[in-house]
């Protein structure tokens, strides 16, 4: 793991509030009763962020820096799609 890697991942998770476990499986339920499109959205995207790790660890034990650069590049873009559309989905699920 590079260590700018990391510092981007938890600027991100600053930038949006960062939820416990419980808040998120509180929203995920919520969205899922109200919008189920947006919840297969969120699981399309949870499961192909867990691909692009998976493939990000593998580069790293390959030392191959410029194609893990883009990678990492790819992964702060989705994680981000990803943060945006759940903190939206949970504004729009609070309670009124």
């Amino acid at each position: 793991m590079t260590t700018e890697f990391e510092e981007r991942m938890k600027a991100l998770h600053k930038e949006f509030e960062n939820l416990s476990p419980e808040e998120r499986k509180a929203v995920k339920q919520k969205i899922k009763k109200i919008n189920l499109l947006t919840s297969r959205k969120l699981e399309r995207m949870k499961h192909e962020l867990l691909r692009m790790e998976t493939k990000r660890a593998q580069l790293s034990l390959d030392d191959d820096s410029k194609e893990l650069s883009e990678l990492e590049d790819r992964i702060i873009n989705k994680k981000r799609e990803f943060l945006k559309l759940l903190s939206k989905a949970k504004e729009n699920c609070s309670p009124r």
